[in-house]
């Protein structure tokens, strides 16, 4: 059974560097990162999903279907193959997206822990019990976003329809994972600017 150096009652934070002011706490209000989550998505959708039309244009036909019907719009895969590249997808882009989080703590020297937080409905990176640059947090909270963004992008125009609409959801759900990270990044880089 792993042990720990720290009790339940400990605050678990780390003693503040000289010439710093005390830790503030960082909260991320779930109405906020809602309606980021709500922004971010169709604002994603429409500019990745006209890059990959643009890329991919009659050829995603392989791929999936949008018919409108008398109530409506559908939209169907094309087989079951489909189907598991979209959920393994998402998965990927979860774990990649939190990987790189990771990555750039330890870039900066900082241990790091990966864990759930199912309360938030969240994965998370962390680097517990260490002071933590407010530049390194922004760094670290931003990563993901440009790093797979920047990686992504490319494969849209990759000639195979199946792996450009993998990139298209792993750019959509690494830009609306990003959501957190970017309220964090508007919190530490504007209003704590100053401290």
């Amino acid at each position: 059974m792993p042990t720990s150096d720290y009790t339940p009652a400990d605050t678990l934070r780390p003693a503040t560097p000289a010439g710093y002011q005390s830790p503030r706490p960082l909260r991320y209000p779930p109405l906020v990162i809602l309606g980021l989550v709500s922004v971010l998505v169709p604002v994603a959708a429409v500019v990745f999903g006209g890059i990959l039309w643009y890329a991919q244009g009659t050829a995603l036909d392989a791929v999936f279907s949008v018919d409108e019907t008398a109530t409506g719009i559908t939209f169907t895969l094309a087989s079951g193959l489909v189907a598991v590249t979209c959920i393994g997808t998402i998965v990927a882009a979860t774990v990649l997206h939190e990987l790189v989080h990771g990555l750039a703590y330890r870039w900066f020297g900082y241990d790091v822990s990966y864990g759930v937080a199912p309360q938030l409905g969240a994965f998370y990176v962390a680097a517990f019990h260490q002071f933590q640059e407010r530049t390194h947090n922004i760094i670290v909270g931003i990563a993901p976003l440009v790093v797979l963004d920047a990686l992504l992008l490319p494969v849209l125009f990759v000639p195979l329809p199946l792996l450009a609409f993998a990139a298209f959801l792993a750019l959509l759900f690494n830009t609306a994972g990003a959501a957190g990270d970017l309220y964090s990044y508007c919190r530490l880089n504007i209003l704590y600017a100053r401290v």
